[in-house]
């Protein structure tokens, strides 16, 4: 039986929700970073919480030694060497990667098609997503997920971060050009909340924005953002995860901290 099997059968022995065991894990750490995403990733083996497994356990009434055999099952079955970095995987350990000089050499049948395809996990995470935003089609492709029970989180640049003014001069913008733009895809974004209702968030955070991201379960578009230089003409990768702790989890593991320390979002 899988890590995600074992989590599911005790949330369902204890009629426990998601949100419910998060919250008695940080309860017992003393740590604030846990959500109901991450104990769905791992219910649904998307990840492997092996920190966290002596704690679940705990918190699910479960031999620790049970999740961990689970935990070391799943890294056979997936030939995963995690004794070592990174940098000197095997190569058939690596995610596939395809690079583009610039974002706006993808199509926006490719961008739609990306999260159209998501059934567990869709991200728009940027500064303003505002394409999607303002792409008549957006609206009924995140009420279809919603109603599959995709998880949908939007993830934008808060509009009143002070270093804003330093972004549009960076990038040859008019002063307050961004600004404005956030806060349009904010209110599309919003008006899709109310359609998607609870499986859907929005959070904005204010910090300067490091990437943008578009994830539709094992798919990423990211785009790192190049000083002085438009997003549009930013070099940007597409990642298909195929291994554990690749490119594709290292993006990911960036946007759940940015997630965590962001804040919830009303119109």
């Amino acid at each position: 039986m899988s890590v995600g099997a074992l989590i599911q059968r005790q949330i369902a022995a204890l009629n426990l929700t998601l949100e419910e065991v998060a919250e008695q894990m940080m309860a017992i750490t003393g740590r604030d970073t846990l959500t109901r995403h991450d104990v769905w990733r791992w219910r649904t083996d998307e990840v492997t919480p092996r920190f966290w497994l002596p704690v679940l356990a705990q918190v699910l009434q479960i031999d620790v030694e049970e999740l961990r055999a689970a935990a070391r099952s799943r890294s056979q079955h997936s030939g995963s060497t995690r004794t070592l970095p990174a940098a000197i995987a095997p190569a058939d350990e690596t995610d596939t990667v395809t690079a583009y000089a610039a974002r706006e050499l993808i199509t926006r049948d490719q961008w739609n098609g990306t999260i159209r395809a998501a059934r567990r996990s869709l991200w728009l995470y940027g500064m303003a997503e505002y394409r999607y935003a303002m792409d008549d089609a957006v609206p009924a492709i995140l009420a279809e997920a919603a109603r599959a029970c995709c998880e949908i989180r939007v993830l934008l640049l808060d509009p009143a971060f002070s270093g804003i003014v330093d972004i549009d001069r960076d990038e040859g913008n008019p002063e307050g050009a961004l600004a404005n733009r956030i806060t349009a895809a904010l209110t599309r974004f919003d008006a899709m909340r109310q359609v998607c209702g609870p499986m859907m968030a929005i959070r904005v955070y204010a910090t300067p924005p490091t990437t943008s991201i578009v994830r539709a379960d094992d798919h990423l578009i990211v785009t790192p953002y190049v000083r002085y230089m438009a997003g549009r003409s930013s070099p940007t990768l597409e990642l298909r995860r195929t291994s554990d702790r690749g490119m594709f989890d290292r993006y990911t593991g960036h946007f759940d901290s940015a997630w965590n320390r962001a804040r919830d979002w009303t119109q």
